[in-house]
C-alpha cells in the first residue's frame, strides 16, 4: 500500500514538473510573440504607435476615414450665411474634436455669454469637490443677497433652504437657476474663480475684471472660439479630474433641449449650456455634440442688430438652421 503510494507521488510529481515546465515555455513563447512581432505589424493600434513614435498615440485608435474629413466646403457655407448679416451678429466656433479642424465665423466678435458664465463658476465649484476640499453632498444655504428671480426658482425658497452642492450645481447648470449660481459664487474665493481663467490661458479675463470700477458691471463679452475653451477643458479633463469631468458633463447632459437642440437628433446626446440677455438681445448656445466616432463642440452666440417683430422666432430658426447644416455635414462627410 505505501509502495503503490509512492509511486503515485512520484508519478503526480513528475506530471507537475513538466506542466510547469511546458507552461513556462508556452509563457516565454506568447511573451517572444508579443515583443518582437507585433510591434513590427503595420496594421493595429501597437504597430502604429511603434512604426510612428513621435504621433499622439490616440491617432492610432481613430478611424482614418474620421481623420480625413475636409471642412472647406462647410467653412465656405456657414461664412456665406452668417459672417455678414444685417439683422444678427453671429459668432460662431465650431471645432471636430477627433482632429481639432475647426470654423470661425465672425470669430473676433465680442458677445456678452450671459448664463454660460455659469460654467467657469461651476467649474470652479467642482475643483473644490475634486480636490476633496468639499463633497457633493456638503450643504449649502440660501441668503437674502443670493436670491435673484431673473432665471430659476429657488429665489422663491425661504431665507436659510439648506441643498446639497451637488443640488446647486444641477439647479445652476441644468435650470440656469441665478440663485443656485450666486450661493455657489459667495461661497468660493475670488483666487479660485480666478484659477479657472489662468490655467485655461484667459489671464486677460480676469485682469480685464480688476480693473473695473467698484459698483460698475464688468464687461466679460467674449468670442464664440473663446469661450469654447471650457468645453475642451471639460472634454480632455485638463482642469478637471476625469472623474469630474464626467460628473460635470453627466451634469449638463440633462439640460433642457433647446436652441441648438432644435436642429439635432432627438437620441444624439448633447452636452451643452443655452445663455440669454434680454437687455442686450444676445441668445447663447454652446456645447459638445456626441456624434458617434464623430464628436464635435459647438458655440454659437447671436446678437440681434435692429429690431424685429419676430426677433425669438428669427433666432429660434438661426440656432436650428446652424446645428442641422453641421450636423448633416459631419455626419455624412466622407
Amino acid at each position: 500500500m505505501n509502495d503503490n503510494s509512492n509511486q503515485l507521488n512520484g508519478a503526480s510529481k513528475k506530471t507537475l514538473r513538466a506542466y510547469q515546465l511546458w507552461l513556462g515555455l508556452a509563457v516565454a513563447a506568447l511573451i517572444l510573440t508579443y515583443t518582437v512581432y507585433v510591434p513590427n505589424r503595420k496594421s493595429g493600434p501597437v504597430g502604429s504607435q511603434s512604426q510612428y513614435s513621435l504621433l499622439n498615440p490616440s491617432a492610432a485608435l481613430i478611424e482614418k476615414k474620421d481623420l480625413l474629413v475636409n471642412f472647406q466646403s462647410l467653412r465656405d457655407r456657414l461664412t456665406e450665411k452668417y459672417e455678414r448679416r444685417d439683422d444678427y451678429l453671429v459668432s460662431l466656433y465650431f471645432e471636430y474634436l477627433p482632429t481639432g479642424a475647426n470654423v470661425s465665423i465672425n470669430k473676433d466678435e465680442k458677445i456678452w455669454p450671459a448664463s454660460l458664465i455659469k460654467i467657469p463658476v461651476a467649474m470652479a465649484a467642482m475643483k473644490k469637490v475634486d480636490t476633496n476640499a468639499w463633497k457633493l453632498d456638503n450643504q449649502l444655504v440660501i441668503l437674502d443677497d443670493d436670491k435673484d428671480s431673473e432665471f430659476g426658482e429657488l429665489y422663491k425658497q425661504p431665507t436659510g433652504t439648506t441643498m446639497t452642492i451637488e443640488e446647486f450645481l444641477r439647479e445652476s447648470l441644468v435650470n440656469s437657476d441665478n440663485t443656485a449660481h450666486f450661493v455657489l459664487l459667495r461661497n468660493l474665493d475670488g483666487s479660485e474663480l480666478e484659477d479657472v481663467y489662468t490655467h485655461l490661458g484667459m489671464d486677460d479675463i480676469i485682469d480685464a475684471l480688476k480693473q473695473t470700477p467698484k459698483g460698475a458691471e464688468a464687461d466679460n463679452r467674449i468670442t464664440a472660439k473663446r469661450y469654447s475653451i471650457f468645453f475642451r477643458s471639460l472634454y480632455n479633463a485638463t482642469y478637471l479630474t476625469p472623474e469630474y469631468s464626467n460628473v460635470f458633463l453627466n451634469i449638463l447632459k440633462d439640460a433642457s433641449r433647446e436652441d441648438l437642440s432644435a436642429g439635432l437628433p432627438s437620441d444624439v446626446v448633447f452636452v451643452h449650456k443655452t445663455g440669454i440677455r434680454i437687455d442686450e438681445r444676445v441668445w447663447a448656445d454652446s456645447g459638445i455634440v456626441y456624434l458617434p466616432g464623430r464628436p464635435y463642440m459647438l458655440t454659437v452666440m447671436i446678437q440681434q442688430k435692429g429690431d424685429a417683430a419676430d426677433g425669438q422666432a428669427a433666432v429660434n430658426r438661426l440656432f436650428t438652421d446652424i446645428a442641422k447644416e453641421i450636423y448633416e455635414y459631419v455626419a455624412q462627410a466622407r
